[in-house]
Protein backbone atom coordinates (compact mmCIF):
# COMPACT_ATOMS: atom_id res chain seq x y z
CA UNK A 1 0.00 0.00 0.00
CA UNK A 2 1.47 3.85 -1.00
CA UNK A 3 2.05 6.28 1.97
CA UNK A 4 -0.89 8.03 -0.02
CA UNK A 5 -3.35 4.98 0.33
CA UNK A 6 -2.58 4.97 4.35
CA UNK A 7 -3.03 8.37 4.53
CA UNK A 8 -6.36 8.19 2.98
CA UNK A 9 -7.54 5.04 4.75
CA UNK A 10 -5.88 6.37 8.13
CA UNK A 11 -8.77 8.85 7.83
CA UNK A 12 -12.05 6.30 7.48
CA UNK A 13 -10.79 3.23 9.45
CA UNK A 14 -12.93 1.50 11.56
CA UNK A 15 -11.82 -0.16 14.84
CA UNK A 16 -12.84 -3.14 16.45
CA UNK A 17 -11.02 -5.07 18.88
CA UNK A 18 -11.44 -8.22 21.36
CA UNK A 19 -9.53 -8.59 24.68
CA UNK A 20 -7.21 -11.31 24.41
CA UNK A 21 -5.51 -11.34 28.28
CA UNK A 22 -3.23 -8.22 28.15
CA UNK A 23 -3.04 -8.44 24.04
CA UNK A 24 -6.14 -6.64 22.14
CA UNK A 25 -7.15 -8.49 18.74
CA UNK A 26 -7.35 -5.74 16.10
CA UNK A 27 -8.74 -6.79 12.92
CA UNK A 28 -7.49 -6.32 9.65
CA UNK A 29 -9.06 -3.54 7.74
CA UNK A 30 -6.79 -3.92 4.66
CA UNK A 31 -8.20 -5.01 1.10
CA UNK A 32 -7.72 -5.11 -2.52
CA UNK A 33 -9.65 -1.98 -3.58
CA UNK A 34 -7.06 -0.42 -0.85
CA UNK A 35 -3.86 -1.39 -3.43
CA UNK A 36 -5.49 0.00 -5.92
CA UNK A 37 -4.99 3.96 -4.51
CA UNK A 38 -2.09 5.69 -6.51
CA UNK A 39 -0.62 9.03 -6.69
CA UNK A 40 1.52 11.03 -4.42
CA UNK A 41 1.21 14.32 -2.01
CA UNK A 42 4.37 16.15 -1.61
CA UNK A 43 3.25 17.92 1.40
CA UNK A 44 1.89 15.01 3.65
CA UNK A 45 5.47 12.87 2.07
CA UNK A 46 7.13 15.73 3.98
CA UNK A 47 5.39 15.79 7.23
CA UNK A 48 5.60 12.01 7.31
CA UNK A 49 9.29 11.84 6.54
CA UNK A 50 10.40 15.01 8.84
CA UNK A 51 8.77 12.70 11.86
CA UNK A 52 10.63 10.52 13.97
CA UNK A 53 10.65 6.94 15.42
CA UNK A 54 8.74 6.31 18.30
CA UNK A 55 11.23 5.26 21.23
CA UNK A 56 8.52 3.52 23.31
CA UNK A 57 6.96 1.26 20.16
CA UNK A 58 8.40 -2.33 19.90
CA UNK A 59 7.41 -4.88 16.99
CA UNK A 60 7.28 -8.01 19.36
CA UNK A 61 7.74 -10.56 16.42
CA UNK A 62 5.49 -12.98 14.09
CA UNK A 63 3.90 -15.93 15.49
CA UNK A 64 1.71 -18.52 14.21
CA UNK A 65 -1.49 -19.65 16.32
CA UNK A 66 -3.96 -22.33 15.60
CA UNK A 67 -7.45 -20.07 15.38
CA UNK A 68 -11.06 -22.24 15.05
CA UNK A 69 -8.68 -24.94 13.91
CA UNK A 70 -6.84 -23.00 11.59
CA UNK A 71 -3.23 -21.86 11.15
CA UNK A 72 -3.33 -17.88 11.55
CA UNK A 73 0.09 -15.79 11.56
CA UNK A 74 -0.26 -13.65 14.19
CA UNK A 75 1.59 -10.15 14.55
CA UNK A 76 2.07 -8.51 17.76
CA UNK A 77 2.96 -4.39 18.83
CA UNK A 78 3.44 -2.84 21.83
CA UNK A 79 4.10 0.38 23.00
CA UNK A 80 3.46 2.78 26.32
CA UNK A 81 1.28 5.95 26.97
CA UNK A 82 -0.32 5.68 23.49
CA UNK A 83 -3.37 7.73 21.97
CA UNK A 84 -3.64 6.33 19.07
CA UNK A 85 -1.70 4.33 16.24
CA UNK A 86 -2.53 3.14 12.85
CA UNK A 87 -0.05 0.06 11.56
CA UNK A 88 0.49 -1.23 8.12
CA UNK A 89 2.41 -4.68 7.24
CA UNK A 90 3.12 -4.65 3.45
CA UNK A 91 5.37 -6.07 0.64
CA UNK A 92 5.14 -4.33 -2.06
CA UNK A 93 1.95 -2.93 -3.07
CA UNK A 94 0.34 -5.74 -1.26
CA UNK A 95 -0.86 -5.01 2.46
CA UNK A 96 -0.78 -8.25 4.48
CA UNK A 97 -2.74 -6.82 7.37
CA UNK A 98 -3.46 -3.19 8.52
CA UNK A 99 -5.27 -1.56 11.32
CA UNK A 100 -5.92 0.88 14.23
CA UNK A 101 -5.83 0.96 17.84
CA UNK A 102 -7.13 3.01 20.25
CA UNK A 103 -5.83 2.17 24.03
CA UNK A 104 -9.01 1.57 26.49
CA UNK A 105 -8.87 4.64 29.19
CA UNK A 106 -7.62 2.93 32.24
CA UNK A 107 -4.94 0.54 30.79
CA UNK A 108 -2.02 0.20 31.73
CA UNK A 109 0.85 2.35 30.65
CA UNK A 110 2.14 -0.79 28.66
CA UNK A 111 -0.41 -1.40 25.76
CA UNK A 112 -0.46 -4.45 24.03
CA UNK A 113 -1.78 -5.22 20.16
CA UNK A 114 -1.80 -8.35 17.91
CA UNK A 115 -3.58 -9.28 13.99
CA UNK A 116 -4.39 -12.00 12.66
CA UNK A 117 -3.88 -13.72 9.32
CA UNK A 118 -5.35 -17.10 7.85
CA UNK A 119 -1.32 -18.55 7.49
CA UNK A 120 -3.11 -19.33 4.01
CA UNK A 121 -3.89 -15.75 2.94
CA UNK A 122 -0.62 -14.73 4.21
CA UNK A 123 1.16 -16.88 1.66
CA UNK A 124 -1.01 -15.36 -1.05
CA UNK A 125 -0.35 -11.89 -0.16
CA UNK A 126 3.79 -12.59 -0.41
CA UNK A 127 4.24 -13.78 -4.10
CA UNK A 128 6.07 -10.93 -4.81
CA UNK A 129 9.32 -10.82 -4.17
CA UNK A 130 9.32 -7.20 -2.41
CA UNK A 131 10.88 -6.50 0.96
CA UNK A 132 8.76 -6.66 3.83
CA UNK A 133 8.06 -3.58 5.70
CA UNK A 134 5.94 -2.37 8.96
CA UNK A 135 4.71 1.42 8.66
CA UNK A 136 3.31 2.29 12.49
CA UNK A 137 2.11 6.18 12.88
CA UNK A 138 1.41 6.35 16.55
CA UNK A 139 0.39 9.28 18.62
CA UNK A 140 1.87 9.90 22.54
CA UNK A 141 1.19 11.48 25.42
CA UNK A 142 4.68 13.12 26.46
CA UNK A 143 4.38 15.53 29.22
CA UNK A 144 0.82 16.40 28.87
CA UNK A 145 1.29 17.17 25.08
CA UNK A 146 0.31 14.96 21.96
CA UNK A 147 3.15 13.86 20.15
CA UNK A 148 3.20 12.09 16.77
CA UNK A 149 5.43 8.89 15.68
CA UNK A 150 6.61 7.42 12.68
CA UNK A 151 8.17 4.03 12.90
CA UNK A 152 9.05 1.93 9.38
CA UNK A 153 10.85 -1.19 9.46
CA UNK A 154 12.14 -3.99 7.52
CA UNK A 155 11.20 -7.27 8.89
CA UNK A 156 12.94 -10.77 7.40
CA UNK A 157 10.90 -11.91 4.31
CA UNK A 158 12.80 -15.21 3.84
CA UNK A 159 12.05 -16.12 7.83
CA UNK A 160 8.60 -14.89 7.46
CA UNK A 161 7.89 -17.64 4.81
CA UNK A 162 10.10 -20.10 7.00
CA UNK A 163 7.53 -19.50 9.31
CA UNK A 164 4.36 -19.40 7.35
CA UNK A 165 5.82 -22.92 5.89
CA UNK A 166 6.99 -24.15 9.02
CA UNK A 167 4.73 -27.38 9.60
CA UNK A 168 6.71 -29.49 12.22
CA UNK A 169 5.36 -29.69 15.50
CA UNK A 170 8.37 -31.49 17.09
CA UNK A 171 10.82 -28.37 16.10
CA UNK A 172 10.62 -25.03 16.22
CA UNK A 173 10.65 -22.98 13.80
CA UNK A 174 14.31 -21.24 12.57
CA UNK A 175 16.08 -24.22 15.25
CA UNK A 176 15.54 -21.65 18.07
CA UNK A 177 16.97 -23.19 20.90
CA UNK A 178 16.93 -21.24 24.31
CA UNK A 179 18.79 -21.98 27.20
CA UNK A 180 18.48 -19.37 29.60
CA UNK A 181 16.49 -17.98 30.66
CA UNK A 182 13.85 -20.73 30.53
CA UNK A 183 11.47 -22.85 32.79
CA UNK A 184 14.22 -24.85 34.66
CA UNK A 185 12.35 -25.63 37.37
CA UNK A 186 10.49 -28.88 36.02
CA UNK A 187 8.66 -29.86 38.81
CA UNK A 188 6.42 -26.70 39.41
CA UNK A 189 5.33 -27.30 35.73
CA UNK A 190 4.12 -23.91 35.03
CA UNK A 191 5.30 -23.21 31.96
CA UNK A 192 6.58 -19.84 32.88
CA UNK A 193 10.23 -18.31 33.27
CA UNK A 194 10.11 -17.53 37.28
CA UNK A 195 12.37 -14.83 38.80
CA UNK A 196 12.39 -14.57 42.52
CA UNK A 197 13.43 -11.34 43.96
CA UNK A 198 14.45 -12.63 47.37
CA UNK A 199 13.91 -16.00 47.92
CA UNK A 200 15.43 -19.54 46.10
CA UNK A 201 12.34 -21.92 46.93
CA UNK A 202 8.94 -23.05 45.04
CA UNK A 203 8.61 -22.56 41.65
CA UNK A 204 11.88 -20.34 41.00
CA UNK A 205 13.64 -20.90 37.96
CA UNK A 206 16.20 -18.09 38.87
CA UNK A 207 16.76 -15.23 41.73
CA UNK A 208 18.50 -12.74 42.33
CA UNK A 209 20.31 -15.01 45.36
CA UNK A 210 22.09 -16.23 41.82
CA UNK A 211 24.15 -13.81 41.72
CA UNK A 212 27.59 -14.23 43.56
CA UNK A 213 27.57 -10.42 44.61
CA UNK A 214 23.94 -10.60 46.28
CA UNK A 215 24.06 -9.37 49.52
CA UNK A 216 20.21 -10.43 50.62
CA UNK A 217 18.66 -7.22 51.93
CA UNK A 218 16.20 -5.61 50.09
CA UNK A 219 18.12 -2.48 49.85
CA UNK A 220 20.76 -4.35 48.04
CA UNK A 221 18.53 -5.01 44.94
CA UNK A 222 19.62 -3.12 42.50
CA UNK A 223 18.40 -4.65 39.02
CA UNK A 224 17.18 -7.61 36.99
CA UNK A 225 20.17 -10.07 36.40
CA UNK A 226 19.58 -13.18 34.08
CA UNK A 227 22.15 -15.59 32.22
CA UNK A 228 21.39 -15.34 28.36
CA UNK A 229 22.28 -18.31 26.33
CA UNK A 230 20.84 -19.95 22.81
CA UNK A 231 21.48 -19.85 19.38
CA UNK A 232 18.81 -20.29 16.00
CA UNK A 233 19.50 -20.90 12.52
CA UNK A 234 18.41 -18.79 9.55
CA UNK A 235 18.34 -19.36 6.13
CA UNK A 236 21.02 -17.26 4.20
CA UNK A 237 24.25 -15.86 4.54
CA UNK A 238 24.54 -13.13 7.21
CA UNK A 239 27.81 -10.86 6.73
CA UNK A 240 27.15 -9.21 10.54
CA UNK A 241 25.14 -8.73 13.03
CA UNK A 242 24.00 -4.81 13.84
CA UNK A 243 23.57 -3.23 16.79
CA UNK A 244 21.93 -0.07 17.94
CA UNK A 245 25.26 1.71 16.86
CA UNK A 246 25.20 0.38 13.31
CA UNK A 247 21.36 0.64 13.05
CA UNK A 248 22.06 4.85 14.31
CA UNK A 249 25.39 5.37 11.77
CA UNK A 250 23.75 3.95 8.57
CA UNK A 251 20.28 5.20 9.39
CA UNK A 252 18.87 1.52 9.03
CA UNK A 253 14.97 0.65 9.42
CA UNK A 254 15.54 -2.15 12.07
CA UNK A 255 15.48 -3.07 15.75
CA UNK A 256 19.10 -3.27 16.49
CA UNK A 257 20.52 -6.76 18.02
CA UNK A 258 19.59 -6.86 22.08
CA UNK A 259 17.74 -8.51 24.62
CA UNK A 260 14.79 -6.75 27.01
CA UNK A 261 12.65 -6.77 29.59
CA UNK A 262 9.35 -4.75 29.88
CA UNK A 263 7.51 -4.29 32.68
CA UNK A 264 3.76 -2.76 33.18
CA UNK A 265 4.59 0.55 34.75
CA UNK A 266 7.82 1.33 32.84
CA UNK A 267 9.51 1.41 29.49
CA UNK A 268 11.78 -1.28 27.77
CA UNK A 269 15.08 -1.92 29.41
CA UNK A 270 17.77 -3.22 26.84
CA UNK A 271 20.72 -5.25 27.71
CA UNK A 272 22.93 -3.62 25.57
CA UNK A 273 21.13 -0.08 25.29
CA UNK A 274 21.87 0.12 29.44
CA UNK A 275 25.52 0.35 28.51
CA UNK A 276 27.62 3.30 27.00
CA UNK A 277 28.33 1.10 23.63
CA UNK A 278 25.92 -1.52 23.09
CA UNK A 279 27.94 -2.86 20.27
CA UNK A 280 31.41 -3.06 22.30
CA UNK A 281 29.25 -4.97 25.46
CA UNK A 282 27.07 -7.43 23.08
CA UNK A 283 29.28 -8.17 20.20
CA UNK A 284 32.16 -10.34 22.04
CA UNK A 285 29.00 -12.42 23.11
CA UNK A 286 27.82 -13.74 19.93
CA UNK A 287 29.10 -15.76 17.14
CA UNK A 288 27.81 -16.61 13.54
CA UNK A 289 28.60 -19.72 12.09
CA UNK A 290 27.78 -21.45 8.66
CA UNK A 291 26.18 -24.36 7.74
CA UNK A 292 24.57 -26.54 4.45
CA UNK A 293 20.86 -26.65 4.78
CA UNK A 294 20.13 -30.67 5.45
CA UNK A 295 19.43 -32.60 2.20
CA UNK A 296 20.56 -29.36 -0.37
CA UNK A 297 23.52 -26.92 -0.85
CA UNK A 298 21.27 -23.77 0.81
CA UNK A 299 23.60 -22.21 3.49
CA UNK A 300 22.25 -21.77 6.72
CA UNK A 301 24.00 -18.81 9.52
CA UNK A 302 23.86 -19.94 13.13
CA UNK A 303 23.49 -17.30 15.48
CA UNK A 304 24.99 -18.47 18.99
CA UNK A 305 24.62 -15.99 21.92
CA UNK A 306 26.23 -16.83 25.61
CA UNK A 307 26.16 -14.12 27.71
CA UNK A 308 27.35 -15.37 31.54
CA UNK A 309 24.98 -14.64 34.83
CA UNK A 310 27.71 -11.50 35.76
CA UNK A 311 26.98 -9.40 32.61
CA UNK A 312 23.26 -10.25 32.15
CA UNK A 313 22.48 -7.20 34.56
CA UNK A 314 19.45 -4.81 33.21
CA UNK A 315 21.69 -2.07 35.33
CA UNK A 316 17.73 -0.26 36.45
CA UNK A 317 15.91 -1.03 39.32
CA UNK A 318 13.14 -0.11 37.75
CA UNK A 319 13.51 -4.33 36.19
CA UNK A 320 12.93 -5.34 39.49
CA UNK A 321 9.30 -4.33 39.46
CA UNK A 322 6.81 -6.94 40.44
CA UNK A 323 5.00 -8.16 37.72
CA UNK A 324 2.95 -11.16 36.71
CA UNK A 325 4.00 -10.96 33.14
CA UNK A 326 7.14 -9.14 31.87
CA UNK A 327 7.93 -9.29 28.32
CA UNK A 328 10.58 -10.75 27.29
CA UNK A 329 12.32 -9.65 24.42
CA UNK A 330 15.16 -10.73 21.89
CA UNK A 331 16.01 -9.09 18.32
CA UNK A 332 18.19 -10.21 15.69
CA UNK A 333 19.06 -7.79 13.25
CA UNK A 334 21.23 -8.72 10.90
CA UNK A 335 23.03 -7.58 7.34
CA UNK A 336 22.61 -10.66 4.69
CA UNK A 337 23.82 -11.27 1.37
CA UNK A 338 21.76 -12.39 -1.79
CA UNK A 339 24.52 -13.69 -3.10
CA UNK A 340 25.78 -15.98 -0.54
CA UNK A 341 29.31 -16.00 1.07
CA UNK A 342 31.55 -13.93 -0.51
CA UNK A 343 33.25 -17.32 -1.81
CA UNK A 344 30.68 -18.06 -3.69
CA UNK A 345 30.22 -14.40 -5.08
CA UNK A 346 33.59 -14.66 -6.37
CA UNK A 347 33.30 -17.45 -8.12
CA UNK A 348 29.91 -15.75 -9.66
CA UNK A 349 31.86 -13.16 -11.02
CA UNK A 350 31.16 -10.37 -8.93
CA UNK A 351 33.67 -8.05 -7.47
CA UNK A 352 33.79 -6.66 -4.20
CA UNK A 353 31.97 -3.50 -4.60
CA UNK A 354 29.27 -5.59 -6.13
CA UNK A 355 29.13 -7.79 -3.60
CA UNK A 356 28.29 -5.09 -0.69
CA UNK A 357 25.72 -3.93 -2.85
CA UNK A 358 24.00 -6.98 -3.06
CA UNK A 359 23.35 -6.52 0.94
CA UNK A 360 19.98 -6.00 2.33
CA UNK A 361 19.17 -5.51 6.29
CA UNK A 362 16.49 -6.76 8.47
CA UNK A 363 15.49 -8.37 11.59
CA UNK A 364 13.29 -10.53 13.36
CA UNK A 365 11.80 -10.15 16.94
CA UNK A 366 11.04 -13.33 19.34
CA UNK A 367 8.88 -12.50 22.55
CA UNK A 368 7.79 -14.65 25.64
CA UNK A 369 4.39 -13.15 27.11
CA UNK A 370 1.45 -15.23 28.49
CA UNK A 371 -0.41 -15.36 25.19
CA UNK A 372 2.16 -16.55 23.07
CA UNK A 373 2.51 -19.92 24.83
CA UNK A 374 0.36 -22.04 22.39
CA UNK A 375 2.38 -20.43 19.40
CA UNK A 376 4.62 -21.73 16.67
CA UNK A 377 7.73 -20.86 18.88
CA UNK A 378 6.22 -21.95 22.44
CA UNK A 379 8.01 -19.34 24.10
CA UNK A 380 7.40 -18.26 27.73
CA UNK A 381 6.82 -15.17 29.43
CA UNK A 382 9.01 -14.29 32.38
CA UNK A 383 7.28 -13.37 35.77
CA UNK A 384 8.76 -11.17 38.61
CA UNK A 385 7.73 -12.30 41.95
CA UNK A 386 8.75 -11.20 45.63
CA UNK A 387 9.10 -13.27 47.33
Amino acid sequence: MTVLSRFFFLTTLVFSHASLASIHLVENECSVALNTHSGAQSEYLLSQSALAPDPSLRFLGFDVIEKQGEPHLRARFAASDLEFVFFDIYSGERSLHCGVFFPERGQSQRQAWAADLPVREALARLQDSNPLNIWVNSDRLIGGKLQRFLTQLSYSRTELLNLLQHNDANHLPYELKMQHPSDLNQVSADNEIVYCLNSRFGDCDYSHGDHPGYGGPWADIEHLILPIKGELILDGYITRLLFKEDVVQDGLNVTATDFGVWNWANPVYELGSLRENAKAFLAPFFTLSYQSAPGSEQIQTKIAWDIPLQHGAFLNRNTYYRDGETYWLMNFAFEHSLLGSPEQAKQLGYAEHEYQRQTQASFIALTGLNEAKQGAFKLTPLRVTFP
